[in-house]
């Protein structure tokens, strides 16, 4: 490929990671509970997903990129149309009103709208047909049942936390006990941010690692890499910049607008969030982290009894259901009029 182009959709890709990063809200628990500031939690959180998406980034983006299309090489402008789209209804969401988006869902549909689109423009070898509906409904599954264990797995976490609560002798053990909560929930937003540096990564560049350009290995002399590193790379370091720059709106919303946190409450969610998405991202399983975390602070907040505002969820859901096909729409917009521009 010309390097021209080549170069040319890297750039686009940090575009894509840079959105997805600003829409990452792994590191909202630790802001509800008033365990960082927003500012420490956005510098962390970028540092962390950087490191996750190098080492555990590889897996998940052949799931969603060559597996879904039956192993077919993708033309240049349909890795443009999926990067493309996704990057616009991401950017929408997280600047208008803050809502945490799936990036899975989001590179789904778009995939799934250039496939089926791209006979019209005279892809004659595509169609709706290439599209392994197998692996679609893998991906189908996995966000309707890990939310639901991640509810049900913060709730019985919550629920032995609330319990040695209750067994605190005065308001200073009490206080102890939520102060250890505060650490350990460091630990484990450390770990989630691993987890969905290395499972979001693979939204971004998932296009890329299908082509000739990315497969294979260098061979510096001393030492053998890698090539899909490089879009890896890329994406991590545009995941870790989005964050910092716009993630703000997108943590401060399930920070203080889904329920009221407290240090072990945070933990319990969090510990529910990074088990789950750990263990999907070493399986190259392409999980929502939102889905999980909105779920877990649903869960905390009904077994604490603090009201959950049920309107932002509500916006939430919305969003998580229009996703899928309006990815898929932009996709196929962006893909007609940019059909032969390569």
């Amino acid at each position: 490929m010309e390097p021209l182009i080549l170069g040319a959709l890297l750039v686009i890709s940090f575009l894509v990671a840079f959105s997805i990063g600003g829409n990452d809200e792994a590191m909202a628990p630790a802001v509800g509970a008033k365990v960082f500031t927003v500012r420490a939690a956005v510098l962390i959180g970028a540092f962390i997903t950087v490191i996750g998406a190098v080492s555990l980034g590889g897996n998940v983006s052949e799931k969603v990129g060559s597996d879904m299309v039956g192993g077919l090489e993708m033309s240049i402008d349909m890795v443009f149309a999926i990067l493309i789209s996704m990057a616009i209804w991401l950017l929408l969401a997280s600047i208008s009103k803050g809502l945490p988006i799936s990036t899975t869902q989001c590179i789904v549909g778009s995939v799934i709208g250039v496939a089926i689109f791209a006979p019209f423009l005279g892809y004659a070898e595509w169609g709706i047909g290439v599209v392994n509906w197998n692996v679609v409904l893998e991906i189908f599954v996995g966000w309707i049942i890990s939310p639901l264990i991640g509810f049900f797995f913060a709730a019985a976490i919550f629920a032995v936390v609330r319990r040695i609560q209750k067994r605190a002798k005065g308001f200073s053990d009490f206080e102890r006990q939520e102060k250890i909560a505060s650490y350990l929930l460091a630990a484990f937003l450390i770990l989630t941010s691993l987890s969905r540096g290395g499972n979001d990564v693979a939204n971004a560049i998932s296009p890329l690692v299908v082509l000739p350009d990315f497969l294979g290995t260098y061979d510096l002399g001393f030492m053998t890499i890698p090539r899909y590193l490089i879009p890896l790379l890329v994406g991590g370091i545009g995941m870790a910049l989005g964050l910092i720059v716009v993630g703000r709106k997108v943590i401060k919303t399930l920070a203080t607008e889904v329920v009221t946190l407290s240090p072990s409450s945070a933990l319990s969610a969090s510990i529910s969030v990074a088990v789950i998405m750990f263990v999907g991202t070493l399986f190259g399983f392409p999980l929502s982290g939102t889905h999980l975390l909105v779920a877990a602070l649903i869960a905390v907040g009904w077994i604490s009894e603090t009201p959950v505002q049920m309107k932002q969820v509500k916006d939430i859901l919305v969003s998580w259901v229009v996703t899928v096909p309006i990815s898929a729409l932009f996709a196929v917009i962006v893909f007609w009029f940019t059909n032969g521009l390569f």
